[in-house]
C-alpha cells in the first residue's frame, strides 16, 4: 500500500514561495543562513572544519545529550536523531503498529499522523478537538496507541494543567501506549518551554523538533524518544531510509539548541504579537464566524460562515491580495481556514489590512 496524496504539502508547495503574506505555513518564517549561524554562535570557519563523512546513525552523542536534556529522566541512548519529525513519526508507527491496531488521535490532524497508520492497516479513532482536551473523553476510548499532538495543529489548543495531570495519571495506571507529538514545545502560550508527556519508563514515546519554532525548517532535523529496545529497532529501520542526518545540519542544530535562551524569547514575542493582532481583527475579516485564540504553537483554526468552500475562499484571497491561508478541506474538515502566525510582523499587519478590505471572496 501507499499513502494518499499529501493534501497539505501539495498546497504548500504551490503557494508558499509566491505569497506576499504567508499565513498558510505551520512554521516560523525562515531565517537566512547567515542569521542562523549568528543565532547558533557558529562561524563559517567552524563549518569549514566539519568532516563530510556520515554522521552516526543514531545521531552524534553531543546532539543526543542536548536533546535528552529537554526531557526529564531521558538518556542519550533513548534519543534517535532523524531527518525531520516526519521520519521520526514514520519510524515510530512502523515499530508500534500492526494491522487492525486501534489508533486514537485528536481530530482534525496533521495528515501524517493518521495516513501512515492507515497505510499500515490501523483503525483510526477520531477524537473531535471540541472535547479532546478533557481527560474524561480519553477514559472512554479503547485504543492500542494514543496520539497526543500538543499544542495542537491545526487548532492551537492544549490541555489545562488539571486535565493534563489527570490524563497522564490515567494513562500510567492503565499502562497505555502513547505517542506525544510535541513539535511546538518551544512555543508555549506562556513561559519558555512547554510541558512534555514523554516518559520512557511507561511507553510514552515522543517525537519533536525545533525547526518550525526556530524558523529553520530547511535543516530537516527531528528526533524520536523511546526506551532503548524500541529505539534500537527504529534505528535499524532508519538504515533503509535516510541512514544518517547531514553532519552540517547536526552541528547547526547543536548550536541552536545550546544557544536558544539568547534568541527564542524574541521569536516567542513575535508569534504572540501576531496572534494578538489576528485576534483583534478577525471579526472584521469577510465571512468569518469564530476563532479560538491559540493556547500555544504557531497555528489557529478560523471558522467561516456556513456553506462557504474553504478552498475557493483561500484561492480567491490569494489571487486578490497575495495572502496565503490553508483551507480546512486539506485537513478533511470543510468550512475552516488554518492560520499560521510565523510571518514577519509588518507583513502580517499589511496582509490583514488587505484581507479586511477584500469583500469579493465568495
Amino acid at each position: 500500500m501507499e499513502p494518499r496524496e499529501f493534501f497539505i504539502e501539495d498546497r504548500l508547495e504551490r503557494f508558499r514561495l509566491k505569497a506576499f503574506c504567508n499565513l498558510g505555513e505551520s512554521g516560523l518564517g525562515h531565517f537566512r543562513l547567515e542569521e542562523v549561524l549568528e543565532m547558533a554562535k557558529i562561524s563559517f570557519s567552524d563549518l569549514a572544519d566539519i568532516p563530510m563523512n556520515d554522521a552516526p546513525n543514531q545521531g552524534s552523542l553531543e546532539l543526543r545529550r542536548t536533546i535528552a536534556a529537554l526531557y526529564p529522566g531521558v538518556s542519550p541512548e533513548q534519543v534517535l536523531v532523524t531527518t525531520g519529525t516526519g521520519e521520526a513519526l514514520y519510524l515510530a508507527f512502523h515499530m508500534a503498529l500492526k494491522p487492525q491496531t486501534k489508533v486514537a488521535l485528536i481530530w482534525p490532524a496533521f495528515q501524517a499522523l493518521y495516513e501512515i497508520p492507515k497505510m499500515l492497516g490501523a483503525e483510526i479513532i477520531k477524537v473531535p478537538h471540541e472535547k479532546a482536551f478533557l481527560a474524561s473523553t480519553w477514559s472512554e476510548i479503547d485504543a492500542d496507541l494514543y496520539i497526543l499532538n500538543h499544542p495542537h495543529n491545526p487548532t492551537g489548543k492544549t490541555f489545562s494543567d488539571w486535565e493534563w495531570n489527570s490524563l497522564i495519571t490515567e494513562f500510567r495506571e492503565k499502562k497505555r501506549q502513547v505517542l506525544f507529538d510535541e513539535h511546538y514545545r518551544f512555543l508555549p502560550g506562556e513561559g519558555f518551554i512547554g510541558r512534555t508527556g514523554v516518559d520512557t519508563n511507561h511507553s510514552f514515546y515522543g517525537t519533536g523538533s525545533f525547526t518550525k519554532c526556530f524558523g529553520v525548517t530547511g535543516l530537516r532535523v527531528g528526533w524520536l524518544v523511546a526506551e532503548e529496545s524500541f529505539l534500537k529497532r527504529a534505528r535499524s529501520f532508519k538504515d533503509y531510509l535516510t541512514h544518517t542526518v547531514s553532519p552540517i545540519s547536526e552541528r547547526i542544530a547543536l548550536g541552536l539548541l545550546n544557544a536558544k535562551e539568547s534568541f527564542l524569547p524574541k521569536i516567542q514575542s513575535r508569534v504572540r504579537k501576531n496572534i494578538q493582532s489576528f485576534d483583534s481583527v478577525w471579526k472584521e475579516l469577510p465571512y468569518t464566524e469564530s476563532f479560538t485564540t491559540p493556547a500555544g504553537g504557531l497555528v489557529g483554526w478560523l471558522k467561516l460562515k456556513p456553506g462557504i468552500s474553504s478552498e475557493d475562499y483561500a484561492d480567491k484571497l490569494f489571487e486578490k491580495t497575495g495572502v496565503f491561508v490553508l483551507p480546512g478541506i486539506n485537513f478533511e474538515e470543510e468550512g475552516f481556514l488554518r492560520i499560521g502566525f510565523g510571518e514577519r510582523e509588518e507583513r502580517m499587519n499589511e496582509g490583514l489590512l488587505r484581507w479586511k478590505e477584500c469583500t469579493d471572496l465568495i
